[in-house]
């Protein structure tokens, strides 16, 4: 839901935005079909193209994956204040650029990432596109409904994505030159890139190291292959959900846990028996951690634990394993517990831990060393990360094909959207021209 604009500045800015409208343009007028929340309905509308600005560009949409995120919009009860589309990301075809616009031109196949990238600010000039400053731009109106009211579809999380027709910032398109289908694409986007750069963005996997990954959902799964990728000696993947752990074992994982089977400080213990060092008693010059808990920075446990759980926004239908933790507070509180002294925990899922509290020890040796890292978008540069993960899908090291359940046509995007709050498949995609 849209908020009216908080502040004085940020209605002069909207209004700034409004007023640089180029005038008249390819696209504009031009009608198509979108899943829209609005009021307390989501339903497929037929919009109207408004005129765009010199710094955006339009889109055809080919694949748009569904994220748990975006799950949201199935909650009607609060009633949306202003029309906007549902999802966010996806991959398409340039149809139009604005006049100010460089990075893209027309008939240029992009990939519309969830996090702007703009290259120039001064966060992306110190290497961190990932909080890219242009998360400020102004929010316009791209579109019309029949009966005229506005329709946004560049929300804070990216540009929308359920929809034949997409407008975006310049910043946050990324080009890209493939064979690869736009399918497996679409999961670049958002939880596949995500996934991946929990593994290999800002506190890379080295080589070697042991891995636990709490949560096997499309970030996850993406995280599991990325440490694969990485070189992980062990990667546990821990899900209760069966053909998540099930696939999470066909794409790289060595070993799984079920936690509702194993549970609290069980899990803990039975992740740790699967990743210890083996070092006869007292050897503890021999390049390999102790596993007693002793020493600065000892103890046992993942040197790298990824955490991509979220909450359990709906109640999961009959033949999918419900996780005894609905809100993730208890499994973000298991990855601290499981990430061993000197190690890094990386944290991307529970956002919303509902009230819950959870608690990161800072006293004693091994929980003063460990490192914990969350981040927007998992770190990743979407200009410098998107088309080297495009090539990992081309030389056969990053398996999408595997992660997309199922496919909906364009005209069953809200189908596509409950697949995903009903965890039924590791993620759906809707197919608008492939």
């Amino acid at each position: 839901m849209l908020a009216q604009a908080p502040n004085p500045a940020v209605a002069a800015a909207q209004a700034a935005a409004e007023a640089e409208r180029q005038a008249g343009g390819r696209t504009a007028g031009t009608k198509f079909r979108a899943l829209v929340r609005y009021a307390n309905s989501l339903s497929m509308e037929t919009l109207t193209l408004r005129p765009i600005h010199p710094q955006q560009v339009v889109i055809r949409n080919q694949a748009a994956q569904t994220c748990y995120t975006t799950t949201a919009a199935l909650n009607t009860a609060n009633a949306a204040m202003n029309a906007q589309i549902a999802g966010h990301g996806g991959v398409g075809v340039v149809l139009e650029v604005g006049s100010q616009v460089k990075r893209v031109q027309v008939g240029d196949q992009v990939i519309m990432a969830i996090t702007p990238n703009c290259g120039a600010c001064a966060n992306c000039l110190n290497g961190r596109g990932d909080i890219c400053a242009m998360f400020g731009r102004p929010v316009i109106a791209t579109a019309t409904m029949a009966d005229g009211a506005p329709v946004f579809t560049s929300p804070p999380a990216g540009p929308s994505g359920l929809s034949e027709i997409l407008v975006a910032w310049e910043e946050f398109v990324v080009p890209v030159f493939t064979k690869v289908p736009p399918a497996e694409l679409s999961l670049l986007s958002c939880v596949s890139a995500t996934g991946l750069g929990l593994a290999m963005c800002r506190f890379p996997v080295e080589a070697g190291s042991d891995v636990a990954v709490f949560g096997l959902g499309p970030v996850g799964m993406s995280a599991v292959q990325g440490a694969r990728i990485q070189g992980a000696k062990n990667i546990v993947g821990i899900d209760p959900i069966k053909y998540r752990r099930d696939l999470a074992l066909k794409l790289g994982a060595t070993a799984v846990i079920d936690p509702n089977v194993d549970k609290g400080n069980d899990l803990i213990a039975k992740a740790q028996a699967m990743m210890a060092d083996v070092v006869p008693p007292g050897r503890f010059f021999v390049g390999q951690r102790r596993n007693d808990g002793g020493g600065f920075g000892g103890g046992r446990g993942a040197m790298y634990v990824l955490e991509a759980v979220g909450g359990t926004r709906f109640p999961l239908p009959a033949g999918v394993e419900a996780p005894l933790d609905m809100t993730g507070a208890e499994a973000l509180q298991q990855a601290y517990t499981l990430t061993r002294g000197g190690g890094y925990l990386r944290t991307s899922g529970v956002g919303q831990p509902m009230g819950t509290t959870v608690t990161f020890p800072a006293g004693g040796w091994s929980n003063s060393s460990k490192t914990h890292v969350p981040g927007n978008y998992a770190g990743v540069q979407a200009l410098r990360d998107l088309p080297r993960f495009v090539r990992l899908i081309e030389k056969g090291l990053f398996d999408a094909k595997s992660m997309i359940g199922q496919t909906f046509p364009g005209d069953r995007m809200r189908e596509a959207l409950q697949i995903a709050a009903d965890r039924s498949q590791i993620t759906s995609v809707a197919l608008f021209d492939a």
